[in-house]
């Protein structure tokens, strides 16, 4: 069953302390870890700024959205940006999930 996994994520003190060659060395580093990951399981679907305007925003930065074929798949994405170390330098909200219709959501929410 497909999942997603939607982060949410602010830059830590230790990101903006770091130069532009650690964090481009950082970001070869992301690179390399999600070349592991087969992208017929894992595919990034949308990233970008959070809109701080709307209403109920949310106080983190930025956020990212990735199409799993699997929560195994999910498991496997969440371990590998961890491992690149990620979370030394971005505080990270994870939020992961089986893709459901919105019948079902509706009845998830109703049985609560």
């Amino acid at each position: 069953m497909s999942h997603l996994l939607i982060e949410l994520y602010t830059a830590t003190p230790a990101w903006k302390a770091l130069s532009a060659e650690q964090r481009n060395a950082f970001f070869i580093r992301i690179g390399a870890g999600m070349q592991q990951l087969d992208p017929a399981c894992v595919a990034p679907l949308a990233m970008g700024r959070v809109a701080s305007e709307v209403p109920h925003a949310s106080a983190e930065q930025y956020y990212a959205v990735w199409q799993c074929a699997s929560g195994a798949d999910a498991d496997a994405l969440v371990a590998a940006i961890s491992a690149t170390g990620w979370h030394d330098y971005f505080a990270t909200t994870n939020a992961v999930g089986a893709v459901d219709a919105m019948a079902q959501h509706l009845a998830d929410l109703a049985a609560l």
